[in-house]
């Protein structure tokens, strides 16, 4: 008897121990799509972004991204390394992979890219894709004081010390990226041009090409020492807020025909056009947005507080009611001197007016007298 309890007591432990573990494993699976951004998922677009903060908890969150940099309001950051990269140049490699995921145009790099150097860990690269816009609507996703870029690269990399991007990407030191604003210039880019001149092979969505390696980091700026630096978020769901933020100050250039070609030749499902394909800035909520080198003269010190915007909006008010107050003084002031000044013209007209009275010469009578008597004396 005591035996049988014993074995159906063990049934059960593994029964509930068996659906425990495939319910964790449903959980990493849908964990491990959301932080690769699957291509499959066809559920998120960028024509409706409101409806991200719904459907992806972490999309409302506090520190989302892309922001504006406002360059009034950066911090200087002495302690900022300067990027060191490693395993960029892949002339002579094995081909990369180009794809067109229905979001974005992305490569597929190498773990053998790193960046050495700027961070506290070694981070290992993953895949760089862009985000552009149209013609009329330049498409970068950060905006430097409030103005938009032609397009943006990111390079996505992962913190060494996790197994894979898929692992890191919600990890709160997960990822790194570096960021390029790109314009346009008055000739083709003939690094760029390795890549773009294989679009029309990937023009459909979810399909794929090979290119020959080349340099990647020649699609970056030339200077890599000039960045801004913040801890933000992927820029599309599930949007982890796990990104620490490279945004270099230089821009790369490319030719108006071949930003056209990146803008006009990739579609998305049912056949659309791929473009405009960023999202919108988001809310700073606080946050510090740190600069490598000084932006102007009034370039603030990294260990400065930083004004959030409500902090800023009650310093406007408290200006503005300073400035009320120093018009209403000096309207008072103003206002005493001018009546003052009346008070002295009119003692000062009065005393002259009492003055002219005294200094009146009269005839004396005698005179008319005189011409009486004179008279009298004639007749």
């Amino acid at each position: 008897m005591l035996l049988d309890i014993l074995l159906v007591l063990h049934l059960q432990v593994l029964v509930i121990a068996s659906s425990s573990s495939a319910e964790e494993d449903e959980s990493s699976e849908r964990d491990a799509q959301h932080s690769k951004g699957s291509s499959h998922q066809h559920h998120w677009g960028y024509h409706d972004q409101d409806a991200w903060l719904s459907a992806f908890e972490h999309c409302s969150g506090k520190s989302q991204s892309p922001i504006n940099i406002d360059t009034h309001r950066v911090f200087y950051e002495s302690k900022l390394l300067p990027i060191k990269l490693e395993g960029y140049d892949l002339t002579g490699s094995p081909a990369l992979t180009l794809i067109n995921n229905g979001h974005t145009l992305q490569l597929s790099l190498p773990s053998s890219m790193r960046i050495m150097r700027g961070f506290d860990h070694v981070y290992i690269a993953a895949q760089l894709h862009f985000h552009w816009g149209t013609t009329e609507v330049p498409g970068s996703e950060h905006t430097i004081d409030h103005v938009h870029f032609p397009a943006e690269i990111h390079v996505v990399h992962y913190n060494s010390k996790y197994a894979n991007l898929t692992e890191a990407a919600s990890k709160a030191d997960g990822l790194a990226v570096l960021g390029g604003f790109i314009g346009i210039g008055l000739h083709d880019n003939d690094n760029y041009e390795k890549i773009l001149s294989a679009l029309t092979d990937i023009s459909i969505e979810e399909s794929n090409t090979e290119i020959p390696g080349f340099n990647v980091r020649h699609l970056l700026p030339d200077s890599l020492d000039r960045f801004y630096r913040y801890n933000g978020s992927l820029t599309t769901p599930p949007c982890f807020q796990t990104v620490s933020w490279t945004l270099f100050n230089d821009s790369i250039r490319v030719s108006r025909r071949q930003l056209a070609a990146l803008e006009d030749t990739l579609k998305t499902e049912h056949n659309k056009l791929l473009s405009k394909n960023f999202r919108a800035p988001q809310l700073l909520h606080g946050r510090k947005v740190l600069a490598s080198f000084h932006t102007g003269p009034t370039t603030r010190i990294a260990s400065e507080a930083p004004i959030s915007e409500t902090q800023d909006t009650n310093i406007m008010e408290s200006n503005g009611h300073v400035l009320a107050i120093i018009f209403g003084v000096l309207f008072a002031v103003t206002l005493l001197v001018f009546s003052f000044y009346t008070y002295q013209q009119r003692k000062k007209y009065s005393k002259f007016k009492k003055d002219s009275k005294l200094n009146v010469i009269y005839k004396p009578a005698a005179v008319e007298k005189d011409l009486d008597q004179t008279s009298v004396t004639v007749s």
